[in-house]
């Protein structure tokens, strides 16, 4: 009976892996990449998932549970990680231990990204700045920011306005003008409806309210730091934030 219950188990397993794809599936230079598996979720344990990766092959190990009936169908995706160009291979095994014939063998390819053909090109970051920036001295506010696979930035400065209550301005787009500087203009919005209410855009009005330079250079002993610099409401204000580690 054991072993029957254990083929069936690997037989789903089998099935679901089946199904699994890369995420993107054609990923340029490090785009986050993820292993999409269709599974089921009595049998599936995400806490037992890990992924290791030797040369160009990434091992992605799990413990199944032993379920006496067939799950709910659920789709997990499982982070890789963000790779240079090049040619890689993922399999994906249904113990911890890496050991026998891989459940699936996925094979995927890094791409260059497309510049712009242009001389001198233009500039651009050699890292990722995604994150929470913040300063552990002043509680309260800081700034969301987002940087996409065209290297553009989308940030929210969330900060204390007039009377101390809170306020946020956006940064939805601007350009690289070195590998470490980005500046952008600012944008206050006001309207729309809180949540629970019913939203009406006619509500919501947008205003240029002034420009924002990011500074991510780096000097020894700074490691970690960005320098914002903001113009307001014909306020400027610089301050240095690191990124927040959770």
């Amino acid at each position: 009976m054991k072993t029957l219950l254990v083929a069936s188990f690997l037989a789903l397993s089998l099935n679901a892996a089946a199904a699994s794809r890369i995420v993107p599936d054609q990923p340029a230079e490090y785009d986050p990449v993820d292993l999409r598996m269709n599974v089921d979720s009595c049998v599936f344990n995400p806490s037992t998932v890990r992924v290791t990766m030797a040369a160009n092959v990434i091992k992605v190990t799990q413990q199944m549970n032993n379920c006496f009936a067939v799950g709910e169908a659920r789709v997990a995706d499982v982070r890789l990680g963000a790779f240079p160009v090049g040619q890689y291979r993922v399999e994906l095994y249904p113990n911890t231990t890496a050991t026998g014939t891989p459940l699936e063998t996925l094979a995927f390819e890094v791409t260059a990204r497309p510049e712009i053909a242009i001389f001198p090109p233009p500039p651009r970051p050699l890292t990722d700045f995604s994150g929470i920036w913040w300063n552990a001295a002043e509680s309260g506010w800081g700034l969301l920011l987002h940087q996409g696979p065209t290297r553009q930035l989308f940030g929210a400065i969330f900060i204390y306005g007039n009377g101390g209550q809170p306020d946020w301005f956006t940064i939805p787009s601007g350009s690289w003008t070195d590998s470490t500087h980005y500046t952008a203009e600012v944008f206050h919005t006001a309207g729309g409806a809180a949540l629970g209410q019913a939203f009406n855009p006619a509500l919501v009005q947008s205003t240029r309210v002034g420009t924002v330079t990011l500074d991510f250079t780096q000097t020894p002993g700074t490691e970690g730091t960005m320098r914002l610099t903001s113009t307001i409401n014909s306020v400027t204000a610089t301050k240095t934030l690191t990124r927040l580690r959770l």
